[in-house]
């Protein structure tokens, strides 16, 4: 976290009564954040930390270059233990719906741990840069996670610890990966953009020693087409 956050919960710390802020802390709760020293300085305080994730164990840390999926779990769990509100932001990109239902589910096994206020979801589709849209997919395999997301739903929707909202956003995903054919409006020239995917996680690959197809086994054959 940066230095400048701890200035700020400090100011307030030392300043009771002088403002009703909420805070509201932007984490990617990885290995380095000293979440002892963050849950120590916030005593007293009405803050809510947003933190962002997409995907389970290996997929995600592929995703997220430099991640400890294992921490960043282990880091959720003590803000809940403590009482802490944790906001879960998803950006969804072609990479993270291969087991985007596997994460919703341990985020639900969290709500009915901590109750469903304590932690939720939003569903937040990339549209930039469009080579990693969910739409650079196939159709066979838009399908197939759409599929995916419809039986999540079917588990899921008529229980109590889902928000209206992460109903609303998980319908929307369906929507947009069964009807939405281009990622915006200017982005049209598909081979472009999948040229541009391979390319990317090819360098990708030398340079962050990673290994796409390994990592993502149900997408290798459409990545061998590329």
């Amino acid at each position: 976290m940066s230095g400048e956050t701890w200035k700020l919960i400090d100011w307030f710390k030392n300043n009771p009564g002088r403002s009703h802020t909420r805070l509201a802390i932007n984490s990617n709760l990885g290995a380095e954040v000293d979440i002892d020293r963050l849950l120590d300085s916030i005593k007293g305080l009405q803050v809510e930390i947003y933190t962002s994730m997409e995907a389970v164990g290996t997929q995600a840390e592929y995703i997220r270059d430099g991640l400890d999926y294992q921490a960043w779990c282990k880091n959720v769990l003590k803000l809940l233990d403590a009482g802490i509100v944790v906001h879960c932001m998803c950006t969804i990109n072609a990479l993270c719906l291969d087991s985007l239902p596997k994460h919703l589910d341990q985020l639900v096994e969290w709500k009915k741990i901590y109750s469903r206020d304590y932690i939720n979801f939003t569903l937040n589709i990339l549209r930039f840069p469009s080579f990693q849209s969910a739409l650079v997919l196939s159709e066979s395999l838009r399908n197939r996670y759409k599929q995916d997301l419809i039986d999540w739903m079917f588990q899921h929707k008529g229980h109590s610890y889902l928000h209206e909202h992460e109903i609303n956003h998980t319908q929307r995903l369906i929507d947009y990966l069964d009807v939405v054919k281009t990622p915006h409006s200017d982005a049209f020239d598909m081979p472009n953009l999948l040229n541009d995917f391979k390319q990317f996680h090819m360098q990708y690959d030398q340079r962050r020693n990673k290994n796409f197809k390994a990592t993502f086994p149900a997408l290798s054959d459409w990545y061998n087409t590329l």
